[in-house]
């Protein structure tokens, strides 16, 4: 029995995979997100997806839902504002105290700052993310910004009346990803007046998943542990002279 060679049986499995990709499937469905009807990828011969279209597959890509878009910053500031006073309120709290020491071990530990086309186009997702937690190492993003964040799209979500849908957690991880990565997302360099470069890295991705899912892994007994009494500090009414 001849032997074919690993890159002819590579090459031949990629060929399949792009006729599949590329040729309408005339059983394929129409995407059923609520008002939209448009024909899913497989039968647009626009992608592999038999039962959603090419839209929607990008909007869970760029924010972890077929329906929810990310949260706007004004949509996030009033839980923003209860975890900052309640994390400055309960600093001693041990696992307050455990979350920002494991979430500056991994910024430590997130390696060298990657350059921007090397992060762009030759990084897997999981190195893109260490490479995002590298930037806000070299941004000088303290921990205590990481877990303000983690905790206020965490009650958003907890207290958000329409469900993103999707796998359980998907929409908050990326979610929490998307805001963190805004801190620190590009790279610039000033050559000169009037001269510099600045290249940012998509926002969206398994990158995304992985860099909220390391986050979350940081916090998550913090969320069980202090999610209701920050939702309840935001409930209440704003000390006088406070933001």
């Amino acid at each position: 029995m001849k032997t074919i060679p690993a890159n002819e049986r590579e090459g031949r499995r990629k060929a399949v995979l792009l006729h599949r990709a590329t040729t309408p499937d005339p059983d394929a469905y129409k995407c059923p997100i609520p008002g939209c009807g448009r024909p899913t990828q497989a039968g647009a011969g626009k992608g592999l997806s038999l039962y959603h279209c090419r839209y929607h597959i990008q909007l869970k890509n760029r924010h972890g839902s077929m329906w929810k878009r990310t949260y706007l910053a004004a949509e996030l500031l009033p839980y923003r504002r209860a975890a900052a006073r309640y994390l400055k309120a309960n600093a001693d709290d041990f696992w307050i105290a455990a979350a920002l020491k494991a979430l500056r071990s991994l910024m430590e530990g997130a390696g060298p700052v990657e350059r921007m086309s090397d992060v762009l186009w030759h990084l897997t997702p999981p190195q893109k993310a260490r490479a995002a937690l590298a930037r806000l190492r070299r941004a000088e993003i303290p921990p205590s910004r990481l877990l303000m964040i983690h905790l206020a799209v965490s009650g958003a979500v907890a207290e958000d009346p329409i469900g993103p849908g999707g796998p359980p957690g998907e929409y908050r991880l990326t979610q929490i990803a998307k805001a963190v990565h805004r801190l620190a997302s590009g790279y610039h360099a000033v050559y000169g007046p009037g001269s510099r470069y600045d290249r940012y890295p998509r926002s969206a991705g398994l990158a995304l998943r992985h860099l909220g899912r390391m986050i979350d892994e940081c916090c998550a007994h913090v969320v069980r542990e202090h999610l209701g009494g920050i939702l309840t500090m935001k409930a209440a009414p704003m000390p006088a002279g406070r933001e």
